[in-house]
């Protein structure tokens, strides 16, 4: 059993060690914690930069792909208002389209894990779009995609805003959002709401004109 009255005695003449001592132990605990802490929140805040990085770089793509469906080519010739007939760059002739149309679709596979979900919904209806449109153009000789653009040009253009607005609304209220997106989410429209819609475009309310231009011979 310990003397407590000798351990009395040797903390009282030693009282300055022993506070020392015991100062220097919470001191080196202290400094451990501190040290740890500061290192995992470094590490974080170096993740969630490469994680902002991404997700950033992703809106950004939509966004300059957005704005490159908007660039629009006159033919040279003008309709029955006397305005020159325009139609989306990318619809100069197939090899464009096709080009275009792979681009686009590996920018967008690539960027859809880092969107918030509004974005991600919109951006995989213009690819809903994109497809109808590839299929419809597949047995349409190369030369008439001008025509076939000059009927869907307006539908190029609500996209490229509805895409923009959508990848802007990232940037000013999601961007801080230190959450990343569910990827449980529902990132499509209702099929419902997509049908409705793409009804409602010029390429879903001129099908039949468009598939007219097949049996057409340049």
């Amino acid at each position: 059993m310990p003397n407590f009255p000798d351990l009395l005695s040797f903390l009282n003449a030693n009282a300055s060690a022993v506070f020392g001592l015991l100062g220097a132990l919470g001191g080196g605990v202290l400094s451990y914690f501190s040290t740890s802490l500061q290192k995992r929140r470094d590490f974080d805040l170096q993740l969630w930069g490469k994680l902002f990085d991404r997700r950033i770089g992703a809106h950004e793509e939509v966004i300059a792909m957005a704005l490159e469906m908007r660039i629009m080519v006159a033919s040279g010739d003008v309709d029955a208002s006397g305005e020159f007939r325009r139609f989306p760059q990318m619809l100069q002739s197939r090899e464009k389209f096709e080009e275009w149309w792979t681009r686009s679709t590996l920018v967008w596979v690539a960027s859809s894990t880092w969107l918030n979900t509004p974005t991600r919904r919109e951006v995989n209806f213009v690819q809903t779009y994109l497809v109808t449109l590839h299929t419809h153009l597949f047995n349409i000789d190369g030369a008439l995609f001008p025509e076939v653009g000059e009927i869907v040009r307006q539908d190029f253009i609500d996209l490229s805003s509805s895409l923009e607005k959508q990848a802007f609304e990232f940037f000013t209220r999601d961007i801080r959002n230190l959450r990343l997106n569910n990827l449980q989410d529902r990132h499509q429209y209702p099929p419902n709401e997509t049908t409705q819609r793409f009804m409602n475009t010029a390429l879903g309310s001129n099908i039949e004109r468009i598939q007219a231009l097949k049996d057409v011979t340049v």
